[in-house]
């Protein structure tokens, strides 16, 4: 599909068929601001925490929506109030169309930003900021190339770094950097890795491992818990961290902002987010679109309810109305345990994080 056609691929309901009901709002009356969409469960890399080393059960091609089929549901889920969408994947960059599709919802309007391991970066940068993608985020994990390589299974940091490099070339400011923190692996970087996004003007944030996949690939002893992020980055920083609104850098995802209070690092920013020791589902003001057009309340569960099919028998009011019988089952939290139990069976690469 072309650059013209994706740009006017609009559902009824844009050119005056009006969605009943309001904002979308939950049974526990938290209000849906934010949209993770999957493009692909598909990847370049095979990063240990994301996928199993057995792989998945890929989607097939015939059951992935179509572009014009995700800038549908997205203007929909604009309608309904919905003010940012978050393009995931598997690695949304390998999939086809993504400038197209991002210059689609940008015309929306919507706030388009993105999730990416960063390989294709270089390339892709100038033209994804043309399209109107209005912010990144790229997960780095180590700066050392052999232990990037291990912990993805196939990444070449020297590429990720370009990618990064292209991308503030081209006007991306306060890029964040997504680490997932584990013990015994990255904990001795977490410190470096801060100092080395600062300097950049980059804005580094952590990660607690979570039990994904029903936990096959949690190692407990791996967890390291926000606090002791917190006080590892403080450590590097030399100066105590407190917190912070995140004014200028938060969007509307989960993690918490801290800044460090004094010396020559004053001022500057790191997020962590922890869903297992410093729970937000409180807060949560989100919901997940899988590539095959599934509807996920949750994170951390398996329930998911189809908007495909009603999208393609139906149109815009009907799918509106899945979309509020789906988030009717949205729970008041998840069930991730400190020992690896309570996650779902669906692995984090077949979601987007």
């Amino acid at each position: 599909m072309t650059l013209v056609q994706l740009r006017t691929a609009r559902p009824p309901s844009a050119v005056g068929e009006p969605l009943p009901g309001g904002p979308l709002v939950d049974p526990q009356a938290r209000r849906i601001r934010y949209l993770r969409v999957s493009l692909t469960d598909r990847c370049n890399y095979r990063c240990t925490y994301c996928m199993p080393e057995e792989g998945i059960d890929r989607i097939a091609r015939a059951d992935l929506l179509t572009l014009e089929e995700v800038a549908t549901i997205v203007q929909v889920f604009a309608e309904l109030g919905v003010e940012r969408v978050r393009l995931t994947g598997g690695e949304p960059t390998v999939r086809r169309g993504l400038v197209e599709l991002v210059a689609a919802l940008a015309a929306i309007p919507i706030n388009v930003v993105l999730t990416t391991n960063g390989a294709r970066l270089a390339e892709m940068a100038a033209p994804l900021r043309q399209a109107g993608l209005r912010g990144l985020t790229v997960s780095l994990d180590s700066l050392d190339p052999e232990r990037f390589a291990a912990i993805t299974r196939r990444g070449v940091l020297a590429e990720v770094l370009a990618g990064l490099d292209a991308a503030r070339d081209v006007g991306f400011s306060g890029i964040k950097i997504n680490t997932v923190a584990i013990r015994g692996f990255n904990d001795h970087e977490l410190g470096e890795l801060a100092l080395w996004a600062w300097e950049r003007g980059h804005v580094p944030r952590f990660i607690e491992v979570m039990p994904m996949s029903a936990g096959r690939l949690y190692v407990p002893g791996e967890l390291i818990p926000a606090a002791e992020i917190r006080e590892r980055v403080a450590v590097a920083a030399g100066a105590p961290l407190v917190s912070d609104s995140g004014e200028g850098v938060r969007g509307l995802g989960p993690a918490t902002y801290w800044r460090v209070a004094s010396g020559p690092h004053a001022g500057r920013r790191v997020g962590v987010i922890a869903p297992m020791t410093e729970n937000f589902c409180a807060s949560c003001n989100r919901l997940r679109l899988s590539a095959a057009g599934s509807l996920h309340n949750c994170l951390a569960r398996d329930d998911a309810g189809d908007l495909r099919s009603v999208l393609q028998s139906a149109g815009p009011v009907a799918l509106a109305a899945r979309v509020r019988a789906v988030l009717g089952y949205k729970q008041s939290g998840h069930t991730f345990a400190l020992d690896g139990q309570g996650g779902p069976d669906k692995a984090m690469i077949s979601i987007g994080g």
